[in-house]
């Protein structure tokens, strides 16, 4: 199973993630949203890393030009994105395409690379949301804990899993003791 970080704000983060073997480090560029970094902010910490795979994060109001433009200067080759971004099909990149909940899930899918569903933990028994894991490259999304982590990731069997970072309280306080809690469960360690 791969393991994908949405929304690094900080290095304690990001060279955690990078340690454990995370597949995908992602970087939300979307003023609108809590968890944005600068292009500044992004490539400074990028540099404390060794060789990740970098996904810039985008908004649906953000143009082709703005996400052309920023995956220009981060030297990006996958983006995520909404599923409902009107410019989808426009971008030449890898895309991850995010469904926000399981009514998302639409019968006859776009071909994209990767989609990213955002779930509730009460939902992974939904015969739908099983079918579509089942014939597509999806990373879940939940809310993770160390109850839920094992069971949610037997049932479905998803590509991989996503990981929204949380916001640093201070500088040098991390979440990382949580997320290395929970990745044990499932073998990242």
């Amino acid at each position: 199973m791969q393991l994908k970080i949405s929304s690094i704000t900080n290095l304690t983060d990001a060279r955690f993630f990078s340690a454990i073997g995370a597949h995908y480090l992602g970087f939300n560029f979307d003023v609108l949203n809590e968890n944005n970094i600068s292009i500044a902010q992004a490539k400074e910490i990028i540099q404390w890393l060794h060789e990740p795979v970098i996904i810039g994060e985008f908004g649906k109001h953000q143009t082709k030009e703005e996400i052309e433009f920023i995956a220009k200067q981060m030297e990006l080759n996958e983006i995520q994105i909404p599923f409902e971004h009107p410019q989808k099909n426009e971008l030449a990149f890898d895309k991850f395409l995010v469904l926000d909940d399981i009514k998302s899930i639409i019968p006859n899918p776009l071909s994209t690379d990767f989609y990213v569903i955002k779930i509730e933990s009460k939902e992974i028994d939904n015969p739908e949301l099983k079918n579509f894991i089942s014939t597509h490259k999806v990373f879940m999304e939940t809310d993770f804990t160390k109850d839920n982590i094992q069971q949610i990731t037997e049932t479905l069997q998803p590509y991989g899993i996503q990981i929204t970072c949380k916001k640093e309280e201070k500088a040098g306080f991390s979440f990382v003791d949580e997320y290395a809690e929970l990745l044990e469960m499932i073998g990242f360690s």
